[in-house]
């Protein structure tokens, strides 16, 4: 029963495979800090 079950949904079958397992990627963590640092590297020059 367990391989008539297994054809019915279609896992008897090579040519299916099960999805890989996705690893999702890292949040990267930004700070106020990080932002203050990229704006005085963009800020015009003073006169």
């Amino acid at each position: 029963m367990e391989q008539e079950i297994k054809q019915a949904v279609g896992l008897g079958n090579p040519q299916l495979q099960p999805e890989a397992e996705v690893k999702p990627e890292p949040e990267l963590e930004v700070t106020i800090y990080d932002f203050a640092i990229v704006l005085a590297q963009n800020e015009p020059p003073k006169r």
